[in-house]
């Protein structure tokens, strides 16, 4: 009896380390309301997959996973290779497994590409990982400072972030769409990170022109949300997510 059960019991925890199964590491809502510090590692989190986003203790700069390497994004632009013992206040990852792929030509926004993704997909209600490899006339990202306690909320974090305009660079875009019904438990709709080829430049995106790109899409019907078991999250007051702030935040508007 003890043995059946300890076999249940480790495929359930395993269940998150599985193609199309989103992993996520506390909410978008408790990173809102300032909610900069936590406990898992980034060695843990590519336990969960080799392609993902997130941010830094302390709010410090831009994560992307890709191809199960993390590199940080500082506010001032400088990006680094990040060490697995590095902590991770809010992070999603997925062992990418990509079930659709198409390319895209020469001229076409990130928006217009946000919508074809959406065009081609079954539909979307249903969470999708995505990856986006070549070249671009002109990448605009952003990567927020390091912040100090006490933590101020988010909206206000942001208000002294680095923003970049790279222009004739190669690289790979790596993030999630999310349902909106999910908001607040993760960011709704298409939520993207930047890294350059030669690992230089990058950060959360928030425009491009495609000169030629790859574009694959990952189909994730299984979501994964482990709350932090101690911290700052205990003691905060988290209501519904404020959809303007988390626009401005997200999208730069």
């Amino acid at each position: 009896m003890y043995y059946i059960l300890a076999i249940i019991l480790a495929a359930l925890l395993s269940s998150c380390a599985q193609p199309h199964v989103l992993y996520q590491y506390s909410s978008f809502n408790a990173l809102l309301e300032g909610v900069y510090d936590g406990a898992l590692t980034v060695g843990e989190l590519k336990s969960h997959g080799d392609l993902g986003l997130g941010t830094f203790n302390a709010l410090d700069g831009e994560m992307i996973l890709v191809n199960s390497n993390v590199y940080q994004i500082k506010g001032d632009g400088t990006v680094y290779a990040v060490d697995d013992s590095v902590e991770t206040p809010f992070a999603a990852a997925v062992f990418f497994n990509p079930k659709k792929s198409f390319t895209v030509e020469d001229g076409i926004s990130c928006e217009q590409l946000q919508k074809k993704i959406l065009q081609i997909v079954p539909s979307k209600n249903i969470f999708y990982a995505i990856k986006i490899e070549g070249d671009f006339k002109h990448i605009r990202a952003r990567a927020v400072r390091a912040q100090r306690k006490p933590y101020p909320r988010l909206i206000d974090a942001a208000k002294d972030q680095g923003e970049f305009d790279f222009n004739n660079i190669s690289g790979t875009i790596a993030g999630f769409y999310v349902p909106e019904n999910f908001g607040g438990l993760s960011v709704s709709g298409v939520h993207i990170h930047f890294i350059s080829d030669d690992r230089k430049s990058g950060g959360h995106l928030l425009s491009c022109t495609v000169s030629r790109a790859r574009v694959e899409v990952d189909y994730l019907t299984d979501f994964f949300l482990e709350l932090p078991k101690s911290g700052d999250l205990y003691g905060k007051d988290i209501g519904l997510i404020n959809k303007h702030e988390a626009d401005i935040i997200e999208k730069g508007r």
